[in-house]
């Protein structure tokens, strides 16, 4: 493929050509990534179950949205990193998988975050506490 960067000169020109860059990298998550097909929808789906089953409020929605987003994010950053270090070499070695591990471990913690941030909303609702009650004044 032929790149050329648009003119800086052109402000419309760069901004049309950064909104096509961005939305084809987003076509390339969804249709080319196995996480956004094996890990997103289990996310989705359990977080709606959860929510359905123990009555979570708009803001654990609203909380658990935020984070699935956060998690998009660094799962986007993580296959930028990884599709680099294999263009530059495929052979083993330690400093590109020590990147690429370290890329992932931004992954795992936002999948982690997710997954707590659940397991709390369900126990609280379980527990029967009223987490918000304790941020939001009355």
């Amino acid at each position: 493929m032929n790149y050329q960067k648009p003119s800086k000169k052109n402000i419309f020109q760069h901004l049309l050509q950064n909104i096509r860059d961005s939305h084809n990298g987003l076509k390339i998550m969804l249709f080319e990534s196995s996480t956004f097909h094996r890990i997103y929808p289990m996310m989705i789906v359990g977080g709606v179950v959860l929510g359905v089953i123990f009555h979570f409020i708009a803001l654990e929605y609203i909380i658990l949205v935020g984070i699935f987003i956060l998690d998009a994010i660094t799962e986007t950053m993580n296959s930028a990193v990884e599709e680099v270090c294999d263009r530059i070499t495929q052979s083993r070695d330690q400093y590109i998988k020590r990147s690429k591990d370290i890329a992932s471990a931004a992954v795992y913690i936002a999948h982690l975050c997710y997954i707590g941030a659940a397991v709390f909303f369900v126990f609280a609702h379980v527990a029967g506490f009223d987490w918000w009650t304790k941020i939001i004044p009355a």
